[in-house]
């Protein structure tokens, strides 16, 4: 695949931020394989965000030709004290449950797992690991390092033992050390691929990194909502407070991979879902980064803009900074403001393959719950407009995304009820024991 063809591929939703992106072009002067990695803490159960999210992009990879690998970060989870800080059963629990389920998220969004490499992190430390702990330490500030622990789930004013300074050095090592220039995370992992980013420019070793959106908590408050909307800078606000996104340690906030179909309605009737909403809304966020998720690619856009397909004055946007102006698009695209109808016409007509790459239909239908009236929405932005425009109840939204989630976790509820249910039941007894 060609450069514009892997770069509407790392845009792809649920993607919202791609760094260094430049550093494409010499990976492919250089003739350098391209290699994908997402590293993963041992934990409990598998939610959206972890395995529908994250395979998601790895399928996206798989399409592009690039090689993709699962870490599964034993070391990781032990420092951060995850299953009781025991590495026998840490490592128990990612060669049986969490390696099935990862895989078998993967394919339930059309990926395929057996390519994707699963590599458990004691399988490859050795000398040469630890000597690239060292160098990336020698090359990184205490003051980073200590501002970069959120990566690990927890606020940088906690009282902290020693061991979690190594972890951000231990993660970008990860990456360098197995030669990966795809780093690929949730964008809670932002400071952790600084470091990893800056000390591989230092080395002359090209790098660029891939983040996509975490799914904010079901059961966020109106309190907390409230306080969000008046910041600024959201993006920093999803990186930096790991309590906004769907976590296993609040009950009620996450939808798991293998939930019963009772479960999942019951949560998604009470997600958090304001009306109108699109920003801090876990069910929209499912809509726009799941069900529509080919969709609307800013990658794609990019691309047209910079080959005058579309120009910024007709879509009404300024002429900025490649960086700045993808927070512009977010911003109006928020409100609806851009005109894709514009875009893929004139892309389909320019390029087609990138085209094919960047928009997929769907069918998506809203019942509305009183006149019982249907809906069919096959495009992102007139679903979109509904919405804003207070036209679609938030239950009837709730209850369209709960059925999508439905057919979507089917194979995956099935796995687990059958041939995989040793693995859960494995996993429930050592959260008893715990």
């Amino acid at each position: 695949m060609d450069i514009e063809g892997i770069h509407v591929l790392l845009w792809r939703k649920p993607t919202i931020e791609v760094l260094g992106e430049k550093k494409l072009k010499d990976i492919f002067e250089r003739g350098i394989e391209l290699k994908h990695y997402i590293g993963f803490e041992i934990s409990g159960f598998v939610h959206l965000g972890t395995g529908i999210f994250s395979g998601a992009k790895i399928r996206d990879f798989q399409e592009a030709g690039i090689k993709t690998e699962v870490f599964m970060a034993d070391w990781h989870a032990w420092i951060n004290n995850k299953l009781g800080g025991n590495m026998d059963i840490i490592r128990k629990v990612a060669k049986g449950y969490f390696s099935h389920a990862i895989a078998k998220s993967i394919e339930a969004v059309g990926g395929d797992p057996t390519i994707t490499e699963f590599i458990l992190a004691s399988d490859i430390y050795n000398n040469d690991y630890w000597a690239e702990v060292i160098k990336i330490g020698k090359e990184t500030t205490l003051s980073r390092v200590l501002r970069s622990i959120t990566i690990m789930g927890r606020r940088e004013s906690e009282s902290i033992p020693s061991a979690w300074l190594v972890y951000p050095l231990m993660q970008a090592a990860d990456i360098v050390f197995q030669n990966i220039n795809i780093a690929h995370a949730g964008i809670d992992q932002r400071k952790a691929h600084v470091i990893a980013m800056e000390y591989a420019n230092k080395i002359d070793y090209p790098l660029l990194a891939v983040h996509h959106i975490l799914i904010t908590n079901l059961r966020l408050s109106w309190d907390i909502y409230r306080k969000l909307k008046k910041e600024k800078d959201k993006r920093k606000i999803k990186e930096d407070l790991s309590e906004l996104k769907m976590s296993k340690s609040i009950p009620g906030s996450a939808i798991f991979i293998h939930d019963s179909e009772e479960e999942i309605l019951s949560k998604i009737k009470q997600a958090f879902c304001p009306m109108k909403e699109t920003e801090f809304n876990p069910i929209w966020e499912l809509v726009e980064y799941v069900i529509f998720r080919e969709q609307e690619n800013i990658g794609l856009l990019l691309i047209a803009l910079e080959n005058s397909i579309v120009t910024p004055n007709e879509l009404g946007l300024p002429r900025v900074e490649k960086h700045e102006l993808v927070k512009v698009i977010e911003d109006k695209n928020k409100k609806n403001e851009i005109d894709w109808d514009l875009v893929y016409s004139r892309i389909e007509r320019e390029f087609s393959d990138l085209y094919d790459l960047g928009f997929k239909e769907i069918e998506f239908k809203i019942i509305n719950g009183k006149t019982k009236e249907q809906k069919v929405y096959t495009k992102l932005w007139d679903l979109r407009r509904d919405w804003i425009s207070g036209r679609i109840h938030p239950l009837d939204l709730k209850n369209a995304v709960a059925n999508w989630l439905l057919k979507l976790l089917e194979p995956i509820r099935c796995y687990f009820k059958k041939d995989g249910k040793r693995y859960i039941e494995e996993l429930q007894r050592i959260k008893i024991s715990r």
